[in-house]
């Protein structure tokens, strides 16, 4: 892909579905041993949570996986950032999305908002840089 194949307002989507099986994986992936995201009664008794929750840094990476996917093999990903700003449960669609909001021909760049969502709003917001290939 080029730069001149990318306009400003194209849209990327992936929809994802998260398990309580692999919340509890990625838990033990990523060393994080916060109880909200493997134990659905302390979740909701102690911490106020609807159920078990997505990890913020599952978020990051279902985003980048559609961002990479979106480039294949012709760029790089320059920078990319988020934050929670809602809650995500398993067995629950999880909407992936990133929309291009600023093209640099000179330097081949792509600025995309990107962002994650459920049902009720969303759940993580942030922006990604790429670079395209020549």
């Amino acid at each position: 892909m080029n730069v001149e194949d990318v306009s400003v307002g194209d849209e990327l989507h992936l929809e994802k579905e998260p398990t309580r099986a692999q919340l509890f994986r990625y838990s033990a992936m990523t060393w994080n041993p916060h109880r909200i995201h493997y134990d659905p009664e302390y979740a909701r008794e102690v911490e106020g949570h609807p159920d078990v929750l997505v990890q913020a840094q599952l978020h990051g990476a279902v985003i980048q996986e559609l961002v990479m996917d979106w480039l294949g093999g012709d760029g790089e990903l320059v920078e990319i950032g988020w934050r929670n700003v809602g809650r995500a449960t398993p067995d629950r669609t999880l909407r992936v999305g990133a929309e291009v909001t600023t093209i640099d021909q000179d330097e081949r760049t792509v600025d995309l908002d990107v962002w994650t969502e459920t049902d009720d709003g969303r759940a993580a917001e942030g922006t990604a840089t790429v670079r395209l290939s020549e």
